[in-house]
C-alpha cells in the first residue's frame, strides 16, 4: 500500500512537470531569466521567431493613448504556440509600464500586468498570432515591449518544443503634436514586408530634394545609411537589394529624409 501511494505521488509529480504551464506563465521576458528553458529545456532556438507589429505602423504614441498590437510566433514544423508579453522600463528591467489588455477571442489572458496564452494556440502555415492593446502611461519617455514565444508539438509533454526571445522593441511616449506625420503609410511602403532579397522601398516626395535613408534597430541604433542623391517630387522606387543577408532577424525602422522632411516605416527581417 505504501509503495502504491508513492507510485501515485510520483506519477502526479511527473504529470505536472510534463504538462508544465499550458495556460501560460509570466516572468519569462528578460534575457537574464530562464525564458522557457526550465520547463521546455535548452536554450533559445532561432528556428522559432517572435515578432510584434503595430496596427498604425508606429511605435510612437501620445501619453495616455492606446496602441493596437499583434504578436506572432512562427516555426516551420510545430503545431501550436504560447507567448509571454510585457512592457518594461528598460530591456533589463522587471518594472511594468502602461497597461496591457487582451482582445476577446485572441487566446490571451492577463496575469501580473503581463499577457500569456490561455492555452497553446494552433498554428496555420507555421504561424499563429495574438492581438492585444497597450495604453501608454501619462509620463513621456522611452519604454520597451518584450515577448518570449514557445512553439510546441502537442505531444503532451515538453520534449521537442522550441522557444525564443523577441528582440525588445522601443516604445516612445511623446506629446509632440506631429507624431502621426512621421509614419505616413500613404507616403512610404516596403514590399514585401517582412523583407526578402527582392524587396523595394516606395515613397512620395513632397518636393524635389537630396534624399538619404537610414535603418535603425528598435533600440534606436543606426545600422545602415544610404545616400540616394537628388530626386524629384512624386513617386520614387528604390531596390533594397543586399539588405536581406546583412540584417539579423528582428524589427527595424527605415527613415527616408532630406533637410525638410522625414518619412519612416517599420519593417521585419525574419
Amino acid at each position: 500500500m505504501i509503495y502504491f501511494s508513492l507510485l501515485c505521488a510520483l506519477i502526479v509529480a511527473v504529470s505536472v512537470n510534463v504538462y508544465a504551464y499550458p495556460g501560460g506563465i509570466t516572468g519569462r521576458l528578460l534575457a537574464s531569466s530562464s525564458g522557457c528553458g526550465d520547463c521546455h529545456g535548452g536554450s533559445p532556438s532561432t528556428a522559432t521567431s517572435v515578432s510584434i507589429i503595430s496596427k498604425s505602423g508606429s511605435f510612437t504614441v501620445k501619453p495616455g493613448t492606446k496602441l493596437e498590437l499583434t504578436a506572432a510566433v512562427a516555426h516551420p514544423s510545430k503545431l501550436a504556440a504560447g507567448i509571454n508579453i510585457g512592457v518594461k522600463s528598460a530591456p533589463n528591467s522587471s518594472t511594468n509600464i502602461g497597461t496591457l489588455e487582451i482582445v476577446a477571442g485572441q487566446g490571451l489572458k492577463k496575469s501580473q500586468s503581463e499577457l500569456v496564452q490561455s492555452s497553446p494556440k494552433n498554428m496555420t502555415n507555421g504561424k499563429t498570432e495574438f492581438s492585444f492593446t497597450w495604453t501608454a502611461p501619462t509620463q513621456e519617455g522611452t519604454y520597451f515591449i518584450m515577448a518570449t514565444g514557445n512553439a510546441v508539438n502537442r505531444n503532451g509533454g515538453d520534449s521537442g518544443d522550441e522557444w525564443n526571445y523577441m528582440q525588445p522593441i522601443q516604445l516612445t511616449v511623446s506629446s509632440t503634436t506631429d507624431i502621426g506625420n512621421e509614419f505616413e503609410h500613404s507616403l512610404v511602403s516596403i514590399f514585401p514586408n517582412p523583407i526578402q532579397e527582392h524587396s523595394v522601398l516606395e515613397y512620395q516626395l513632397p518636393t524635389n530634394a537630396k534624399v538619404s535613408y537610414t535603418i535603425s534597430n528598435t533600440l534606436g541604433q543606426f545600422i545602415v545609411k544610404n545616400d540616394l542623391g537628388y530626386q524629384f517630387q512624386g513617386k520614387n522606387i528604390v531596390g533594397l537589394y543586399g539588405l536581406h543577408p546583412l540584417l539579423p532577424s528582428g524589427h527595424y525602422i527605415l527613415s527616408v529624409f532630406s533637410e525638410d522632411f522625414r518619412i519612416s516605416i517599420p519593417f521585419i527581417k525574419q
